[in-house]
């Protein structure tokens, strides 16, 4: 950036912390580029150090009184959940049937430390019931507080009545005054009891914890000068405030795929193409495949978000993650098959860039010679050892990394010794290093980020002799961009209606027709018709021959390595909102609003009150999530069957409300 740019230019800072890196960029408003950016490793247990080192990277280019807005994506409440690491919280079940609740909280179906049945409920029609124990909830408030500061509710069908759960939330709040209360009725608008209460449950543990990130956040800008709104990615793609996600953090699960999304679009101008398109965002341990619609946008999973194996109503971008990247960890079978991933390991040429002392430990496997693999092992940052073996090793790694095979060769067992290093790599008592992607890229040339010398001895070891180095590392390019390849074209199919698990032989022909690609006698091909566009850090490496395997030229946008910060910057506000109005069996019809439920005589009446009543609530629910002036539009959507004789039967009206962002009112 020229002096004079940074003198006038104001703008944006996109920031999306990801698991291995976190990227920044500042995004001129008036010039709609980027103007400045930064990538810095994600230290992990250390979001905020991390994000505090990015933005001091940002800030040598950009001045804070350029930065307008803070728009952050971050994976926190995804590795929060997947990790296992919810703060303690309670779930009060109004309504439920012991039975049904028993099943699924035995299933591990609801992550909640402290759960309590309590009387009350309504029907499919939002009528009630069972009137609300207010005894009961009053009790299990009481008994909840000597234990959490977090409380979830879930009503049963309050989707159609919530006021058990708005009471059940006023009780709390008068037993403990300033507790964080998770309606279930604020995160989801569809039935399924069970997957409201995860939710509602998931969100309540999330809480603390990103109240905490953001507190810090906050701080790390104050204290440089940067007093702006801070925006938080959502799983859809749209902007809210920092407020609003402090009582709703489950609403960022998958805040960096739909980050990325947003901003591959941006890049490549994906809202002009005349098809849809495939981004193909590959990291440092995973690889996210997503897919816009001819108009850029990206789409919505159908039946919620499952995270951690908990399936929830949350609403995200509807994507497909697998284990690649190019931090994965290259081995080979028992059957000398090359295997990457899915685990994510430190490439060899940085981890001998940060500490020599790894290529010495690479020379030493080939002197001693016999080893498998140039698996690198140093000292973790957590967790205890359990035993002698644990205690040995730890006892080994005090002077500095060792080789794998060096530190199990007085093992009797050497097999098992690995996998319980493995265990320990788990735990966090140790990392790896060991040959990966970004190795063989080093190794061939083609990548100069990192000296070559410990990824040409990584590639010597892996593959057995130093003549067959450069084969392995071009095949593992190769297969790199084969399994990108293979699974664009799954995901692809599947969201067409093709189903793989019960089509025995299909995904054995794609790995046929993927393998015999470009050969001279190869007699199929797969092809994908959408556009490809390659976005992540070492996607430039792999992304044209992906696009090759699928009859396609893929793209790769300048800026693809920062994408989900640019995501980030060029993020907008926009909420969605739907209220559904039944029939009454004596006649008449029921509207089910935000508040409670309320019944009239005529259709159309209903629909003009409800509308009426909702539009205030659904613009003052916008002001608390962001929208500085939302702008809310309707429409009606009546739902008919025909029945015998021709006739068509009534079944239910809905009004969806759309709220988007109008210019700002001076």
């Amino acid at each position: 950036m020229s002096c004079s740019e940074k003198a006038r230019q104001k703008g944006i800072l996109g920031i999306d912390a990801g698991g291995t890196f976190t990227d920044l960029v500042f995004w001129g408003e008036e010039d709609s580029r980027v103007l400045a950016s930064a990538k810095t490793p994600t230290i992990q247990g250390d979001l905020v150090g991390t994000i505090e080192r990015g933005l001091d990277l940002i800030l040598k280019k950009a001045a804070p009184e350029q930065i307008k807005t803070f728009n952050l994506a971050t994976t926190l409440a995804t590795n929060a959940i997947v990790e296992n690491k919810l703060r303690p919280c309670a779930l009060m079940l109004i309504g439920y049937d012991n039975e049904m609740a028993s099943r699924f909280i035995k299933g591990g179906a609801v992550n909640a430390d402290y759960i309590y049945l309590v009387g009350g409920g309504h029907d499919t029609r939002g009528g009630e019931r069972e009137p609300l124990d207010e005894a009961a909830c009053r009790n299990a408030c009481k008994e909840a507080f000597a234990h959490t500061d977090t409380i979830a509710i879930s009503s049963y069908f309050s989707v159609r009545n919530p006021s058990h759960e708005l009471r059940a939330r006023d009780i709390a709040e008068s037993e403990r005054p300033g507790v964080f209360v998770s309606c279930g009725h604020e995160l989801a608008a569809e039935l399924d009891a069970v997957k409201r209460a995860t939710t509602a449950a998931l969100n309540a543990g999330l809480i603390p914890i990103i109240i905490d990130l953001l507190d810090s956040v906050e701080e790390v800008c104050r204290k440089r000068g940067i007093n702006v709104p801070i925006m938080i990615v959502r799983g859809d793609g749209s902007l809210v405030s920092m407020e609003w996600a402090r009582t709703h953090p489950v609403e960022t699960v998958l805040s960096g795929p739909a980050a990325s999304a947003i901003g591959a679009c941006r890049l490549a101008g994906a809202e002009n193409f005349s098809r849809g398109s495939c981004v193909v965002d590959i990291g440092g341990t995973t690889t996210d495949i997503i897919y816009l619609n001819e108009k850029g946008r990206p789409l919505l999973g159908r039946d919620g978000t499952t995270v951690g194996g908990h399936k929830t109503l949350v609403k995200s971008i509807d994507t497909f993650t697998f284990g690649l990247g190019g931090d994965s960890r290259i081995s080979f079978s028992e059957e000398r098959e090359l295997v990457i991933g899915p685990r994510r390991v430190s490439s060899l040429c940085s981890a001998a860039a940060e500490l020599p002392a790894v290529t010495k430990c690479l020379k030493d496997i080939i002197a001693f010679g016999g080893a498998r693999e140039p698996l690198i092992v140093f000292r973790g940052e957590r967790g205890r050892p359990e035993g002698s073996f644990e205690e040995r090793v730890i006892s080994l790694l005090e002077g500095g990394p060792s080789a794998a095979d060096r530190l199990l060769e007085n093992e009797r067992f050497s097999n098992r010794g690995l996998l319980q290093l493995e265990d320990m790599e788990r735990r966090g008592l140790l990392r790896f290093a060991a040959f990966t992607p970004t190795d063989a890229l080093t190794a061939l040339g083609r990548l100069d980020k990192w000296p070559a010398e410990a990824s040409a001895l990584g590639a010597e070891i892996l593959a057995g002799s130093k003549e067959g180095a450069a084969a392995l590392c071009a095949e593992v390019c190769e297969r790199v961009s084969r399994i990108a390849a293979k699974n664009i074209f799954k995901k692809r199919s599947s969201s067409q209606g093709f189903d793989f698990d019960r089509e025995a032989g299909a995904e054995a022909l794609i790995d046929f027709i993927l393998a015999q690609h470009g050969g001279a006698a190869h007699a199929a091909r797969l092809k994908l018709n959408n556009e490809i566009i390659g976005v992540g850090a070492p996607s430039w490496a792999f992304i044209p021959r992906v696009g090759e395997l699928l009859s396609e030229t893929a793209l790769h946008p300048a800026g693809a390595e920062v994408a989900g910060a640019v995501g980030a910057a060029v993020g907008a506000f926009f909420m969605s909102y739907a209220i559904l109005i039944t029939p009454l069996a004596a006649g008449g019809y029921r509207a089910h609003l935000p508040n409670g439920v309320k019944d009239f005589e005529l259709l159309d009446e209903a629909v003009d009150d409800a509308a009426a009543e909702a539009v205030p609530w659904i613009k003052e629910r916008a002001a608390s999530s962001g929208a500085k002036n939302p702008i809310v539009s309707y429409r009606r959507e009546d739902t008919e069957a025909e029945i015998a004789g021709g006739a068509m039967l009534y079944l239910s009206t809905h009004i969806y409300f759309d709220v988007s962002e109008g210019l700002e009112i001076a």
